[in-house]
């Protein structure tokens, strides 16, 4: 059975533009650390979605010619739903609340951690929205439509069983 939802971060090199570590979590909160291709190919083989914040500008980018076999998960981009569900803020970017100095390096499975965070608050957000985002939507195949054209599962359109009532959650 494939997992609904991946959550990945990559780090790249700056100067060598190299993978130099990747981090993942899936929604049953098993979690991947590590800098090997190959151990990351097959931990998201699985996925039918895989979700991180630039991912598509950035993470694959660079993972997509390295992976063993051709990504089948489709892609969502948390970076391009936050401004259109928060445009009240000022800036996009994933909180690095967890570095203590700007020189250290990022924590890909941190940062993987914080796309799922914000992916779910996307998707809370979307539910309450009243206005263009819904009649989007609609326009474009009913609720679940706009979360359709970033390849979100239509199942997020729905509570999960256990969840109060329109409002949806990563098992944190």
């Amino acid at each position: 059975m494939a997992e609904a939802i991946v959550f990945i971060d990559s780090e790249i090199g700056v100067s060598d533009k190299k993978i130099a570590d990747l981090g993942a979590v899936k929604e049953n909160n098993i979690q991947f650390h590590s800098p090997s291709i190959r151990d990351f190919s097959a931990f998201i083989a699985d996925a039918a979605f895989l979700c991180g914040h630039n991912i598509i500008h950035h993470d694959l980018y660079y993972l997509r010619p390295l992976l063993a076999q051709p990504l089948s998960a489709k892609p969502i981009d948390t970076l391009y739903l936050s401004p259109l569900l928060f445009p009240e803020r000022p800036y996009h970017a994933l909180l690095k609340d967890d570095k203590l100095q700007t020189d250290e390096l990022n924590n890909p499975l941190n940062d993987a951690e914080k796309a799922r965070r914000l992916f779910y608050d996307e998707v809370n957000a979307f539910c309450e929205e009243e206005g263009y985002l819904l009649r989007l939507a609609e326009l474009i195949g009913g609720v679940s439509g706009i979360f359709l054209l970033y390849g979100v599962p239509p199942a997020l359109s729905r509570p999960r069983a256990g969840d109060q009532a329109g409002v949806f959650r990563a098992d944190l």
